[in-house]
């Protein structure tokens, strides 16, 4: 038998996690929009087709909240950001003066590598700070951050072959993975004293 506290826990429950949810897909269609006005005129229409990943990415992040919400959010930031690379630099050997001497465009997913561990490793910077000791809500930002940019990032690997697409993602991931555990190691060490 349960009692009336358990009902009316479940109830508030249930209220704030729908409430959290509205409010989630209203950020989401705020940010999808905000993302479509910036992609049209860099992408083109083409890269629209990927704003379903945009919109459920945000709705995820924004309804689980705290540090992979705010992770999210400066991904988003930097995934923006990234649009305005030129495809050159993503695929170096497409450049203008390989296109005027008549070769074709190659498939480098190590240079897209190379451009998002660059990337991540930029990111990394703009990571939200936790309190110290705070692993978790590090890691949580950090996997915010990667899935907020690989949100927008994915309209601008649009572009790009699947292969090229996979490398520049795994660079951003790897080098984000990898500053944050620089960081974590150098927390370590500093309290260690």
């Amino acid at each position: 038998m349960r009692s009336d506290f358990d009902t009316a826990s479940r109830a508030a429950r249930r209220s704030y996690e729908i409430g959290r949810l509205w409010t989630s897909l209203r950020r989401a269609a705020m940010a999808v929009v905000v993302v479509a006005i910036v992609t049209i005129p860099l992408l083109g229409r083409e890269a629209l087709v990927w704003l379903p990943v945009t919109f459920f990415a945000v709705v995820a992040t924004e309804w689980r909240g705290v540090w992979l919400m705010r992770g999210a959010r400066r991904g988003l930031v930097v995934g923006l950001a990234s649009m305005l690379l030129p495809l050159s630099i993503l695929r170096p050997c497409c450049g203008m003066d390989a296109k005027a001497m008549g070769m074709s465009c190659c498939i480098m997913p190590s240079a897209c590598w190379t451009a998002g561990a660059l990337v991540g490793v930029g990111m990394s910077l703009f990571l939200p700070k936790t309190k110290a000791g705070d692993e978790r809500g590090r890691w949580e930002a950090a996997a915010g951050m990667i899935v907020g940019v690989t949100a927008v990032a994915v309209l601008r690997c649009s572009m790009l072959f699947l292969g090229e697409a996979l490398g520049l993602v795994g660079g951003m991931a790897a080098a984000m993975a990898a500053a944050t555990l620089a960081r974590w190691v150098l927390a370590r060490v500093r309290t260690a004293r």
